[in-house]
């Protein structure tokens, strides 16, 4: 590392890698983005263009082309990896960036099961290297703000959590999602799982029921899981045939309710309406509208400026502090035992649903 500058591989050339890994390291002053790693020539091409990077590598078998990584030029300079690929990549890329030295940050979810996330964690630990997961909604601003609420105990102890995940499947949605566990949900959960590690603590599965359109199709209909986290209830509601897409993440205190937007980044929080007269009603309704509207039209400042980032920007300027200072504790709810406990509670819950 020459003046402090991080120099930095981005493996993957998907939406995730383009539109968020890349722009939020590109604001970051002391990051040079040093080449590109994939495995569709034609698609790092076009990246590489698009974002002025310089180098790339074709690699298609991460643990047979270990050497012709190594033996790559640029990629000797860098200090580390920044993975953007499906889930089922994730392992070997991993172990293919400790082994060969680099620190390793990886998109959620950080591996496919406990087996392959405690080798891993052990391997980072032995080579003494920085290995985390980009659990970026921790620290979207909607989120931050409940966040604080929660851990200073403002509004007292949490009752219990409710989650809502609306999917549209007209949506853009990955070509491989169907070849997860659960399809979409092994691939979108995990933003859930780890909110409610840091807001409840370990995670266990109570009662979990799926119901599928067809045997073919590995994504549920519909899913329901009643679980804990630490002491509070939690209730998860999943629908992947819905016609539109919205995820909720809902708070309930003893005379506050606080539900938050995810694809807005919206807080909505929200007193007791009392014995439910139509004044108390009213005052609730007009107070939601003006906190609604008045984030919605910032954000979208942000969203069309493309300035939104849910997170992502702050996770990469801490990953590449610690990087720099070798200080692994500058954040803990990136850290690979919160990316373990991760996929540890969302394989409780493959085998508590089961098909």
């Amino acid at each position: 590392m020459e003046n402090n500058i991080v120099k930095i591989c981005i493996i993957g050339g998907g939406n995730i890698s383009s539109t968020r890994h890349i722009p939020a390291l590109k604001k970051l002053k002391n990051v040079e983005i040093v080449g590109i790693l994939g495995t569709n020539e034609e698609k790092i091409k076009k990246l590489c263009k698009k974002t002025r990077i310089k180098n790339y590598l074709i690699v298609n078998d991460p643990k047979n082309d270990k050497k012709i990584v190594e033996k790559c030029e640029w990629f000797k300079n860098v200090d580390a990896v920044v993975i953007g690929t499906p889930p089922n990549q994730h392992y070997p890329l991993i172990k293919l960036g400790l082994e060969l030295g680099k620190d390793v940050l990886v998109e959620k979810p950080m591996v496919m099961n406990p087996k392959e996330a405690e080798e891993l964690v052990k391997l980072a630990k032995e080579k003494k290297l920085i290995f985390n997961v980009v659990h970026n909604f921790n620290f979207a601003n909607g989120m931050k703000k409940l966040s604080k609420i929660i851990e200073t105990k403002k509004y007292g102890e949490v009752l219990s959590i409710c989650e809502v995940q609306l999917t549209n499947r007209n949506r853009r949605l990955p070509l491989w999602y169907n070849d997860l566990p659960l399809g979409l949900f092994y691939d979108e959960a995990a933003h859930f799982i780890y909110l409610l590690l840091r807001h409840g603590g370990d995670i266990k599965i109570e009662n979990g029921y799926a119901q599928y359109n067809s045997k073919k199709d590995a994504t549920p209909r519909t899913l329901s899981i009643d679980a804990s986290a630490g002491k509070i209830p939690v209730h998860m509601y999943m629908n992947f045939n819905a016609p539109v897409c919205e995820w909720y993440y809902t708070v309930f205190f003893e005379n506050r309710i606080l539900y938050y937007d995810f694809f807005k980044d919206i807080l909505i929080d929200l007193p007791t309406d009392k014995e439910h007269y139509a004044s108390d009603i009213l005052k609730n309704d007009v107070s939601r509208t003006f906190q609604y509207w008045g984030n919605f039209i910032k954000n979208g400042f942000l969203r069309v400026s493309n300035n939104l980032y849910y997170g992502h920007d702050y996770v990469m300027k801490i990953f590449v502090e610690k990087v720099i200072t070798r200080d692994d504790s500058l954040e803990k709810y990136i850290t690979n035992e919160y990316g373990r406990k991760t996929v540890k509670a969302m394989n409780d819950i493959i085998d508590k649903v089961g098909k």
